[in-house]
């Protein structure tokens, strides 16, 4: 059993129900220790039987008793002994070992008397007769305790289990659900943190309890709360470092367009090359300002957006690009209206840089394809190109920030990395998912999945 909950609650349940039995021993330990309480008499009408037929030997002689016993059940024999004043037991039987003082300490004066014969309570009786005959007799009137304990076990076995797995049950499934419950909690709190909501907090939710696991609690909590400072001190400084290289470069930009109109034709290509340097770092810089942040800073999604109608958009506005290659489009839609909840642009901008990747990387002539499908209450889009692929240990790593394949290191044709990664925080955010993969005829597939709005919710 892996399930920490389960270990917990079955092995306290074994161990109370051990208690249990012990504690029914423990509870008619005295019960069973008294050899003269009338609980540990046993078969009051054999007692009576046995006074009966002493009575009738006395009147009629020893050959009654020995007739009796030797027409009594095989039990009722197992209980009597008799022995005549010549030391022989009526049936001939050895007599038991501890029986010996008993019979020995019976006598005209000492008629009757109690003792324990193999743990068991025993009454012996002396019996005069006519002339000098006379005969001893023992009754085992009892069990011994463990054989008492034992039957009582076993004739009150299943009131016994029964209740003692409905009690012990419940308070062991108690007592487990509650040593469990924190671990429930901090394990939901590690997926939500791994997700990226750094600002959950566990503790709150385990008030009133000051054990071991509520102090992991408020450790985890801890962790989290510095991971999310240093999250947002990352994230700041990103942002502060991108804002400020914005003000050299805009000054560069302006230097480069005061020496291009000055038309020195010797330096024109170096300053081509300064000019591509610049816009280069100018994308960069606004690739990391536009990049979705995880956590408390997401705004809502307070738009609705119809996929079929912003694809088509899109793929009309992109057809200047990809006529400078000579690439077609194949789209394919669903029918009906496929709404998705979205917030301003940030949507359009995720899809429109899924798209441009798409015509980047398929060759002169190829076709870009794009199919659009509603499944169940999501909307599949599926972007391929007509490229090579990409390999298929890089499919996860190529929406990594900064991350690009060893065919596309280039900044012509590669980029710098970072619009599938604004494209899967963005689907992120929207609540959706999105993955890599070759597709069987060539080229890089991209499968996004939106959850659907339905009609009732855009009213």
């Amino acid at each position: 059993m892996r399930s920490l909950f389960l270990k917990m609650f079955f092995g306290a349940w074994i161990t109370a129900m051990v208690m249990v039995v012990a504690a029914i021993y423990i509870t008619h330990f005295r019960e069973f220790g008294d050899p003269r309480q009338e609980e540990r008499w046993e078969g009051p009408a054999l007692f009576h039987e046995v006074v009966q037929n002493m009575r009738m030997a006395r009147r009629h002689g020893p050959g009654v008793f020995q007739h009796w016993l030797e027409g009594a059940p095989k039990k009722v024999q197992r209980k009597v002994f008799a022995v005549n004043e010549y030391g022989r037991e009526l049936l001939g039987r050895p007599l038991p070992e501890e029986m010996a003082p008993l019979l020995d300490s019976l006598n005209y004066r000492n008629r009757e008397s109690h003792t324990m014969v193999n743990k068991k309570p025993t009454v012996g009786f002396f019996l005069p007769l006519r002339g000098n005959e006379s005969l001893r007799i023992a009754l085992i009137a009892g069990e011994s305790k463990e054989g008492l304990l034992l039957r009582f076990l076993w004739r009150n076995f299943w009131p016994i289990l029964l209740l003692s797995m409905l009690a012990s049950g419940a308070a062991c499934y108690w007592l487990a659900r509650y040593l469990s419950r924190p671990l429930d909690q901090l394990r939901a709190a590690t997926r939500r943190v791994a997700a990226g909501e750094l600002d959950y907090r566990v503790a709150p939710s385990l008030h009133g309890r000051s054990d071991e696991l509520t102090d992991l609690a408020r450790d985890f909590d801890s962790m989290t709360a510095q991971l999310q400072e240093s999250t947002a001190e990352q994230r700041r400084l990103i942002k502060d470092v991108s804002h400020e290289l914005r003000s050299p470069l805009a000054r560069l930009q302006v230097a480069l367009g005061i020496a291009r109109q000055k038309h020195v034709g010797a330096l024109e290509s170096e300053l081509d090359k300064i000019g591509k340097a610049a816009d280069y770092l100018e994308d960069i810089i606004a690739d990391v300002l536009s990049m979705p942040v995880a956590g408390s800073d997401q705004r809502p999604l307070d738009d609705v957006v119809e996929i079929h109608s912003l694809i088509e958009a899109l793929l009309e506005d992109l057809k200047g690009e990809a006529g400078t290659k000579s690439l077609h489009f194949d789209l394919t839609a669903a029918a009906r209206e496929l709404l998705v909840a979205t917030r301003g642009s940030s949507l359009t901008a995720a899809l429109e840089n899924i798209l441009r990747n798409a015509i980047k990387y398929s060759p002169s002539g190829g076709s870009v394809s794009v199919n659009v499908a509603a499944q169940g209450d999501r909307c599949q889009i599926l972007v391929t190109d007509s490229g090579s692929g990409v390999e298929e240990e890089e499919l996860g790593a190529i929406f990594r920030p900064f991350y690009r394949t060893d065919s596309a290191r280039t900044r012509e044709s590669g980029g710098f990395g970072l619009g599938l990664a604004i494209a899967q925080r963005t689907i992120l955010h929207h609540g959706g998912s999105i993955s890599a993969s070759n597709a069987a005829r060539g080229g890089l597939c991209i499968e996004i999945q939106l959850p659907l709005l339905a009609l009732a919710e855009t009213d």
